[in-house]
């Protein structure tokens, strides 16, 4: 194979693709991890009720979070769904359902309690591993296509 190929030119190539490759799925890995985020489903909404808005989407249905109202009540609410203007929840003292508008809202917090499948937090991280675990196969490819 190594006179078919030229010998250690081949080799040298072969390593700098694979380093090359390694380096690149590397560096590519905080794209991979980057959200992106339409402002036309918001587009009516201001600043606050945006934010509001985008914080909540963060969170699965079943999660939950902590309301602090406008009016300076505060409530602990099951997420259900999460609309352009309005979200809905169940309240956990009352177990009614309820829907707010983001602009009554002054800030979110999430609670430590978990319900519903998915709602659990090692789901959420997943995501970070993906293309860590991909930039260590590219590696250990590497190395051993090296080492042979």
């Amino acid at each position: 194979m190594n006179s078919l190929f030229g010998g250690k030119s081949y080799l040298h190539a072969l390593k700098t693709f694979t380093l090359t490759l390694a380096l690149i799925l590397f560096a590519a890995a905080p794209i991979c991890q980057a959200e992106s985020y339409s402002s036309s489903s918001s587009g009516d909404l201001n600043k606050h009720a945006r934010k509001v808005h985008h914080e909540l989407t963060r969170f699965p249905a079943g999660s939950y979070v902590r309301l602090t109202l406008t009016d300076g009540s505060e409530r602990t609410v099951a997420l259900e769904s999460v609309d352009d203007t309005s979200f809905t929840g169940t309240n956990a003292e009352s177990n009614n359902r309820e829907t707010h508008d983001y602009a009554e809202i002054a800030h979110v917090t999430r609670e430590k309690n978990y319900v519903g499948e998915g709602s659990d937090r090692h789901v959420r991280h997943i995501r970070l591993w993906v293309p860590v675990v991909g930039a260590l196969a590219a590696g250990a490819a590497a190395t051993a296509l090296l080492v042979r």
